[in-house]
């Protein structure tokens, strides 16, 4: 049943995590938000929840903690993962997990990974571009990310299928793994990879994890095992689905691989856009406090989410918003969140997405779609395009 606060005139059926099952892609079904002049509407779906649809209302509601908490972060309720820290944590209990974070992902450690990142990009790209035809996500997109992060954390190569696996079943549910027993897998897999790291710590994010200091005392282990879950959750995924909307979006715009082609230098300004024009996540936040958005009011303990993509597509933010325009003013996008849980991890992500375009242009500058290929947008917490074929000209 809809609640008695909310107004019948903004009451819609959406899914958030599949706005448009029976579409390749749901930017349409997104777009169809924005034909109404609200900035929050009801959704029934997933146990019933606000959806921010612009640009503005999302803004406010993720840079707005005190009002809007963390401390749910999917729907519907009982979906939450309210103990992923420093995610679901809200300041000041938030500050001093975030700053753990924050120190392997500054702007000086991020530099000090960048020719990692350039020398795997290269030995991925070299490994398919003699075969002039990919699975771009399965050949690249995810062993790129994933395999810098399993170096930030210094895991085991062979561990990648394993860990994207279940990450893929909280991140995408398809209802055929119980989300505890999911998250029971990460605990069991981090609890003796975290005890070593305390008793034996390198420079790597687990030992920074293990043996951190949380308001003067040592962080307890259920407080690092939600930790390093936080960290493959968001390691393993964000950047290999952001990548898969950039490679598809370039396969079909030759004139924009040879523009970056002819001008490396333009792949800067490139990624500013791509990052605007596909965000991948959708946040959700629980209302702290009776809080009025565009005139309607949200009621404290009322679950809402802010699908990022549905700031990206704005045209009250941005002029003919799903054009991809390397000329524009892009500032102010939703696709790394905004306030004090703005992904600490963004300036990498950013640094992956433009050493990789500059290694793959250079190696395959003309690419396109494999013939007779259905690509498919997969939507979820994170969306993303899974299966990626691509092909391309090889030289005898």
């Amino acid at each position: 049943a809809v609640p008695a606060h909310v107004p019948g005139d903004r009451v819609i059926d959406l899914d958030v995590y599949n706005p448009a099952p029976e579409c390749d892609d749901p930017v349409e079904a997104w777009k169809a938000l924005h034909n109404r002049d609200e900035a929050v509407l009801w959704t029934t779906g997933n146990g019933g929840h606000w959806i921010a649809t612009r640009g503005s209302s999302i803004a406010a509601i993720l840079n707005d903690h005190e009002s809007f908490s963390s401390n749910v972060l999917m729907v519907p309720r009982e979906r939450g993962l309210s103990n992923l820290l420093p995610t679901a944590a809200d300041p000041p209990r938030h500050r001093p997990f975030r700053m753990v974070i924050q120190q392997a992902f500054t702007p000086a450690s991020v530099r000090a990974m960048e020719q990692g990142i350039r020398d795997l990009s290269r030995a991925l790209i070299a490994g398919i571009a003699p075969k002039g035809e990919a699975d771009f996500m399965k050949d690249f997109a995810s062993r790129l990310p994933t395999g810098v992060f399993l170096q930030i954390a210094d895991l085991p190569v062979e561990d990648f299928d394993l860990l994207y696996g279940w990450m893929e079943a909280v991140m995408r549910p398809d209802g055929s793994a119980d989300q505890a027993d999911l998250m029971q897998r990460f605990s069991d897999y981090l609890v003796p990879i975290l005890r070593e790291r305390k008793a034996n710590p390198g420079d790597d994010v687990l030992s920074a994890i293990a043996t951190a200091d949380i308001g003067g005392q040592p962080i307890t282990d259920e407080d690092a095992i939600n930790m390093g879950t936080t960290l493959l959750l968001g390691g393993l995924d964000t950047v290999a689905a952001l990548m898969s909307f950039v490679w598809n979006h370039l396969a079909r715009d030759p004139a924009l691989q040879k523009l970056l082609a002819d001008n490396p230098d333009r792949i800067r300004d490139a990624v500013e856009e791509f990052c605007r024009r596909f965000p991948v996540g959708t946040n959700t936040r629980v209302t702290a406090r009776d809080t009025e958005i565009d005139g309607v009011t949200i009621r404290a303990g009322d679950l809402v989410t802010t699908p990022q993509i549905l700031h990206a597509i704005d045209g009250r933010e941005y002029p003919d918003p799903l054009t991809f325009d390397i000329d524009r003013q892009t500032g102010g996008y939703s696709s790394f969140g905004h306030g004090v849980h703005r992904c600490p991890g963004s300036f990498l992500g950013k640094v992956e997405l433009r050493v990789a375009l500059e290694e793959w242009i250079a190696a395959i500058p003309e690419f396109g779609i494999a013939p007779g290929a259905r690509v498919k947008v997969t939507p979820g917490v994170t969306a993303g395009i899974f299966s990626l074929p691509l092909a391309w000209a090889v030289a005898n």
